[in-house]
């Protein structure tokens, strides 16, 4: 689908997120107030994943470039799932790794396993596991590989697939409600 469809239909209300309290990568406080008024996209990561984080980071870096020339305003969110590990300073460093454009794109942390676990699984609606030995050595999360677009109510508005299918639809949605 193309992002250009002039009368592309909103994405349905699927469920409202319930309020939280983050810490940002600049140490700042986050609420979801912060972004009230701004369609958000948002992912789950940890910063020593060894697996599909990295991947989910550089899409999510894709999507804004795409993004920001024809939606300024939408913004972009990337909660840790390994609040214990992953320090504001370290998805400071995480995100400066990844050239992040932190001016639209925030990383969070809730500061404890019990509240984002509660966040991740009961507000968003999408899994979240216990970090796990692989049999390589690696510490690994199992957790969402998706995006999530979140309008300016805090209304979940869809879920999106990595593909290429994925991707155009979560722009041509996002788009759509940033109109």
């Amino acid at each position: 689908m193309s992002g250009c469809e002039p009368d592309r239909p909103l994405p349905p209300v699927l469920h409202e997120l319930p309020d939280f309290t983050a810490i940002d990568q600049g140490g700042r406080a986050f609420q979801p107030a912060t972004l009230a008024g701004h369609v958000w996209v948002a992912n789950f990561i940890f910063t020593d994943c060894p697996s599909v984080c990295p991947m989910l980071t550089a899409q999510m870096g894709n999507v804004q470039r795409r993004l920001m020339p024809r939606a300024p305003d939408v913004r972009y969110v990337s909660i840790t799932v390994d609040p214990e590990r992953d320090t504001p300073e370290v998805l400071a460093a995480y995100a400066a790794r990844h050239d992040a454009n932190l001016n639209t794109w925030r990383f969070l942390t809730l500061g404890d396993h019990e509240s984002t676990q509660q966040l991740v699984v009961r507000g968003f609606r999408v899994r979240m596991g216990e970090r796990e030995r692989q049999p390589n050595g690696d510490d690994d999360i199992m957790h969402a590989s998706h995006f999530v677009l979140v309008d300016g109510q805090r209304h979940v508005r869809g879920y999106y697939s990595t593909d290429a299918e994925g991707l155009a639809n979560l722009e041509a949605d996002a788009l759509a409600l940033a109109r």
